[in-house]
């Protein structure tokens, strides 16, 4: 299963609709437990976080703060995958890859940006490839970040990986950065794009994400911006949403 090619197979034919951090439901987000949830529901992709912890391990979580939804205190650096997994329903990447793999899901991993410095940038995205190389796994997902310096070192000792770029605002010339960062994708909040940008990148090539859609409003508003994808707290609601619109209404 070729993750990119499954993109520009869609590309024009359907909204491909991703789940964010797995799904919403009352099964931890960004567990192996929650993505499971998804397996045979026809959700195209599943988008997970990546971060370091105090033992330079990569791991899947999302917020800044553990004590947002855990009962420890400061930031997922600050203590051991072993202290976290004592706590909480903790994956690592490994154990997420080795799930993806067996179960034939295609995986968007995005490295969160948690003001990392240089020695930790370069031992995250070493873990991070390693991973990927480990498991040859390049096929089935794609990077994405904010940090488009650590997209860089993953790119270099992965070079066949596909990257996408979380883009804040529209760039003066986004065309020119895609290429310059050698990336596939676009992604940016649908608030952040409009369909100028989507169609000059598009006739350029590449592949325009708009998120997050977690209602039919956000996905009429996708549809009308022309994005390629788009990820869901709800994928399974946004997709049954989607099915049901007359395709002359996209």
């Amino acid at each position: 299963m070729n993750f990119f090619d499954h993109i520009l197979k869609a590309k024009n034919r359907r909204l491909l609709i991703g789940g964010h951090r797995g799904h919403q439901s009352q099964t931890r987000e960004n567990t192996i437990a929650n993505f499971a949830e998804l397996s045979g529901s026809g959700v195209d992709y599943i988008e997970i976080d990546i971060q370091l912890s105090k033992d330079e391990q990569a791991v899947i979580y999302h917020d800044k703060e553990l004590s947002e939804k855990t009962s420890l205190n400061g930031r997922v650096r600050d203590y051991t995958v072993t202290e976290m997994k004592e706590v909480f329903e903790l994956c690592t990447l490994d154990e997420t890859i080795c799930w993806c793999k067996a179960n034939r899901m295609c995986t968007l991993l995005e490295i969160k940006s948690k003001d990392y410095n240089e020695r930790e940038r370069t031992v995250l995205g070493g873990k991070i490839a390693d991973s990927i190389r480990s498991f040859s796994f390049a096929d089935q997902c794609m990077l994405l970040s904010i940090d488009y310096e650590i997209l860089k070192i993953i790119k270099e000792a992965v070079p066949e990986i596909h990257l996408a770029l979380i883009v804040p605002s529209i760039p003066d010339d986004p065309v020119r950065m895609m290429k310059e960062m050698k990336a596939s994708v676009y992604l940016s909040y649908l608030d952040d794009l409009n369909k100028t940008a989507v169609e000059q990148l598009q006739r350029n090539g590449f592949v325009v994400d708009g998120s997050v859609v977690n209602t039919e409003k956000d996905l009429q508003k996708a549809l009308g911006l022309g994005v390629d994808m788009i990820e869901s707290d709800y994928p399974e609601m946004i997709m049954k949403i989607y099915q049901s619109i007359p395709i002359g209404d996209e």
